[in-house]
């Protein structure tokens, strides 16, 4: 059974949503929990450089030149050729490496385009969030995680294309705390 197939059909905690509703994410809660982390530079670069090889090694032209992990193209590296997990099998990586691989990818296009930030998560509520992305505008954050988005895209579940939408929309929607206090006093 493959990594993914063991991940997504473990058995999941059933939450208690009450307690976890009643949960006040103060400053102090977030900064005991959250460790902001960096990507560091040589692994993105080598991550940068299997997927720049997959597109060599496949003779697959990129739909975007240039970056190389824009979303556009980390969808080629998943649904053109022969698939990025096999490809890196051949050079028997395994296939949690591999999506790694693709979700600092991926997140380095996140962070360097919209300004998200990574962190690292002390108390993961599943086994693929322990590495999280937020955007903050105002106080307001937007969570993604990188490596449980990874391994859906990976299992044809979903695109990067589709979340970069879905974030632009995101982003643009999001309340400022002005609106949010101004809506709360009514």
């Amino acid at each position: 059974m493959s990594f993914f197939k063991r991940i997504f059909s473990s058995k999941k905690e059933t939450n208690n949503y009450e307690s976890k509703q009643s949960q006040i994410n103060t400053k102090e809660y977030f900064d005991n929990r959250y460790t902001e982390d960096n990507i560091d530079p040589k692994m993105l670069k080598g991550c940068l450089k299997m997927i720049e090889s997959y597109f060599i090694d496949n003779k697959i032209e990129r739909k975007i030149q240039s970056p190389i992990n824009h979303p556009i193209n980390l969808d080629q590296v998943d649904q053109d050729g022969f698939g990025f997990l096999l490809y890196c099998k051949a050079f028997q990586i395994e296939e949690s490496q591999a999506a790694m691989f693709v979700a600092y990818s991926f997140s380095d296009f996140l962070i360097k385009k919209y300004g998200f930030k990574l962190y690292m998560d002390s108390k993961p509520e599943y086994p693929l969030r322990s590495m999280t992305l937020k955007y903050e505008k105002d106080e307001v954050f937007l969570s993604l995680y990188p490596f449980e988005y990874t391994a859906k895209v990976l299992n044809g579940n979903s695109t990067f294309s589709d979340l970069v939408e879905k974030i632009k929309t995101q982003i643009d929607e999001m309340p400022d705390l002005e609106d949010l206090a101004r809506n709360s006093t009514n």
